[in-house]
């Protein structure tokens, strides 16, 4: 990673160890950070500079009235992959916000989801330079029969922290 953060200095510190356990001490860290993450039970995947890949079940919490994974879990999900990806990024004294998330329903997702994000070369050196900005964050979201039930656009912004 081009910058160091507390974010970034996490996924590095862990990079070596198995993926079961990295995968674990991801979902658990993070999932105190946004307490809402850790109470859908999302589950890291895979973190690099480049791309962030999350997965959410379909559990009974998070089930829409059909038994399918509810809508706003499948926000909560393309929202926590593209999240986490910019927020390794993005350095500690700015803060990082969501600005639009628009979502395209498409079809009712077959079993869980996973959602993978990712960040060109260009977009990380974009963050790196601009000590505020916005950018759209790519992300596809893919249910257990490998379709695409939704289609994402998440805009994230960032600007420096205000001094105390």
């Amino acid at each position: 990673m081009t910058q160091s953060n507390r974010l970034s200095k996490l996924v590095k510190a862990t990079s070596k160890f198995p993926k079961g356990l990295r995968s674990t001490l991801w979902s658990k860290a993070f999932g105190r950070v946004v307490p809402m993450v850790g109470t859908a039970n999302i589950r890291y995947l895979e973190v690099d500079a480049d791309h962030v890949k999350v997965r959410i079940e379909n559990q009974r919490s998070m089930q829409n009235h059909i038994k399918g994974v509810h809508a706003a879990a499948m926000a909560l999900l393309a929202e926590t992959a593209t999240g986490f990806l910019t927020g390794l990024h993005v350095p500690d004294e700015r803060i990082l916000l969501i600005k639009t998330l628009h979502i395209d329903y498409l079809k009712v997702a077959s079993g869980g989801l996973t959602a993978t994000a990712t960040l060109s070369a260009e977009q990380q050196q974009f963050i790196l330079e601009h000590e505020k900005g916005e950018l759209l964050i790519p992300v596809t979201v893919i249910d257990d029969a490998g379709n695409e039930p939704i289609q994402c656009q998440m805009l994230w912004a960032w600007l420096p922290k205000r001094k105390k």
